[in-house]
């Protein structure tokens, strides 16, 4: 009898043509890893893979307008360009990125320097001129992502709203990258359970403090953008639930043509003309 070569935690072959069997433990394990891989490698709307561990660990030491100038330069990015940042097919020099950013030469040069300190742009003298790189170890575009867990960061809706978000707006969907559920939509401690009821959602201070921001200056901050059409807030047992967009961020394998993330648009949707209708309200009393 052939003998199972099997790995004991996921319940993977480890070799080819041997027979293997699985435990209803290794069996739930498998599924769980090939959710997990198959999530990661398909799906056809261009997006930017960014790393949760990565960004967890650079974003306390970074503010929002930082945050948001990262965001802005990732349009930037081109497929399989290891991270270099281009325009037109000519890298991008710093003063090229002071007039994405709409800064200043002095405020420019130390968002770039914290950048680089935080190893998210990577410097590249050449000659007189300085080039930038995203750093893989937070981005990646047109390459696998291996085993780290990642929030697709969808180009065509970000392209079509960067211009009209400021760099503090832009910053704090930077922030929450990490914390958005790969099913759900929704911001929470543990974006990666697959059982909704275990699903651990952040509150307005949870969510202050793991973007390190002002709790009294989150809710003007999430109504803005909940003008954008990019977030939305619902009350659920008297706890408020954060939802970002799923053609801004996305988990999932496929391309978001299910039902469920249809029904999320169209909440979206609702919920951006009712906070807008509301604003109208205000300036015409």
């Amino acid at each position: 009898m052939a003998r199972a070569l099997i790995d004991t935690e996921t319940g993977e072959k480890v070799a080819d043509d041997v027979a293997s069997y699985r435990t209803a433990r290794q069996q739930e394990a498998y599924e769980k890893h090939k959710e997990i891989e198959n999530y990661k490698l398909r799906g056809t709307r261009p997006f930017i893979g960014c790393f949760h561990d990565s960004i967890k660990e650079a974003t306390p030491h970074l503010s929002l307008t930082e945050s948001g100038a990262v965001m802005k330069l990732l349009l930037y990015m081109k497929m399989n360009s290891k991270g270099l940042l281009q325009k037109g097919g000519e890298p991008l020099k710093q003063i090229d990125i002071r007039k994405i950013l709409g800064k200043g030469r002095t405020q420019t040069a130390e968002i770039v320097k914290k950048l680089e300190y935080l190893s998210i742009l990577v410097p590249d003298r050449k000659g007189r001129s300085k080039l930038f790189y995203m750093s893989e170890e937070f981005h990646i575009m047109g390459k696998g992502a291996g085993k780290r867990y990642f929030t697709k960061l969808l180009t065509s809706k970000l392209r079509e709203v960067v211009d009209d978000l400021k760099l503090e707006q832009l910053g704090f969907l930077y922030k929450v990258l990490p914390y958005f559920h790969f099913d759900t939509c929704v911001l929470s401690h543990n974006p990666n359970e697959r059982e909704e009821k275990k699903i651990l959602h952040m509150n307005r201070k949870e969510l202050a403090a793991a973007i390190n921001y002002d709790v009294d200056n989150i809710t003007t901050l999430v109504k803005q953008l909940r003008k954008k059409g990019l977030i939305m807030t619902t009350n659920s047992s008297g706890n408020v639930l954060y939802y970002v967009h799923p053609d801004l961020m996305y988990r999932q394998a496929n391309d978001g043509n299910l039902s469920k993330y249809d029904a999320l648009r169209a909440m979206f949707k609702a919920h951006q003309v009712n906070a807008n209708r509301r604003l109208k309200t205000k300036k015409v009393a």
